[in-house]
C-alpha cells in the first residue's frame, strides 16, 4: 500500500519553482520558496503536512473499472490541454472508418462521430466499454486490447488512442498493432503523458466512487523511444505537438493546496508540457 502525503507534493511544487526561477529575471522570488519551505516543515503537526491517504497500485483493467464511474465527474488537467490539441489535429482528416483503441468512456469516440467517421470503439476494461456504449450508442464497440486488436488488418482510415500507451511497458507491441489495422496512407493519432511529467511523478491518479483514492500503473516513455518504434513499424511522422499547463490546469492538479502555496503552484507548473500528441501516417 502507497501512503502519500499531500505535504510532500506541496514541497515538492515549493522545489520545482525554486529551481525553474533561481537563475534569471524571477530570482527574486527565490527567498519567498524558501520562507514557504521554512513554515511547512516547522510545523509538521499542521497541514499540508498531516495531509495523508493510501493511493494503492492497479493494473489496467482493475483501476479502470474501478475508474469508470468517475471519469467524467472530475476535471482532468491531461485532458483539458490533450483535447484542443488531439481535435486540431483531426478536423483537416479525410472522413472515413475510424479506430477508437483504449475508448474508455468513448470521449473520442464521439468526436468522431459527430466528424462524421464511422467509428469502431475498442476497450479492454468491460465497465469502461459500458460507459462509452451510452455515451456512443451509434459506435460499434468491441472489447479487446491493444496488444490483440480485434480488428482485420488494413481494415480503418484513422487510428486514435487517447491517454493509454502509457500503460503499455514497451511501444512496439501496441504500435504494431495500431499500424496493422490502419490502411496504407491512412493515419494514427496518440496523445499520452508528456514524459517530462511523467518524470516529476505523474501517473493516472483517480478518486473511485466510493472515495478511495489509486493510480493506474505508469511507465515512462521519452520521445527517442517512440521515434524508434515508428520507425519499426512503418510509421511517420506529421505533426508532434507538446500542449503545455496554464493556470486553470494547475488549479487542478493543486488538489485543493493552491491556497497554501498559490505562486509555488504557478512556478512549478504553469508552461510545462504535459501531454504529447502524435500524428502519425503508414507509409
Amino acid at each position: 500500500m502507497n501512503r502519500v502525503n499531500l505535504g510532500h507534493y506541496v514541497l515538492g511544487m515549493e522545489g520545482l519553482a525554486l529551481l525553474r526561477t533561481y537563475i534569471g529575471p524571477h530570482n527574486d522570488t527565490a527567498e519567498e520558496r524558501i520562507a514557504e519551505i521554512r513554515t511547512f516543515v516547522n510545523s509538521p503537526e499542521q497541514p499540508p503536512l498531516t495531509l495523508q491517504f493510501d493511493v494503492p497500485e492497479a493494473d489496467v483493467p482493475n483501476g479502470y473499472a474501478l475508474w469508470s464511474s468517475t471519469y467524467d465527474v472530475f476535471p482532468n488537467p491531461l485532458i483539458a490541454i490533450e483535447e484542443p490539441a488531439v481535435h486540431a489535429l483531426l478536423d483537416p482528416l479525410p472522413v472515413g472508418v475510424a479506430l477508437d483503441a483504449a475508448c474508455g468512456t468513448g470521449r473520442l469516440s464521439k468526436y468522431l462521430h459527430v466528424r462524421g467517421y464511422t467509428v469502431i470503439s475498442v476497450d479492454t476494461t468491460p465497465e469502461m466499454l459500458a460507459r462509452a456504449k451510452a455515451a456512443v450508442p451509434v459506435a460499434e464497440f468491441r472489447q479487446g486490447d491493444l496488444l490483440a486488436l480485434p480488428m482485420e488488418s488494413s481494415s480503418v482510415d484513422l487510428a486514435v488512442c487517447g491517454l493509454a500507451l502509457t500503460h503499455s511497458p514497451d511501444l512496439l507491441p501496441p504500435l504494431r498493432e495500431l499500424s496493422r489495422v490502419v490502411r496504407p496512407g491512412g493515419y494514427i493519432l496518440l496523445s499520452d503523458f508528456h514524459p517530462f511529467m511523467v518524470v516529476l511523478g505523474g501517473t493516472a491518479f483517480f478518486v473511485a466512487a466510493d472515495g478511495s483514492a489509486g493510480y493506474v500503473t505508469t511507465y515512462l516513455h521519452q520521445h527517442s523511444a517512440y521515434l524508434h518504434a515508428f520507425q519499426q513499424t512503418g510509421l511517420t511522422v506529421e505533426h508532434c505537438v507538446e500542449p503545455v499547463f496554464g493556470e486553470s490546469e494547475v488549479e487542478m492538479m493543486s488538489a485543493g493546496m493552491m491556497q497554501m502555496a498559490r505562486d509555488a503552484f504557478r512556478s512549478a507548473l504553469v508552461g510545462v508540457p504535459g501531454a504529447l500528441v502524435w500524428l502519425l501516417r503508414r507509409t
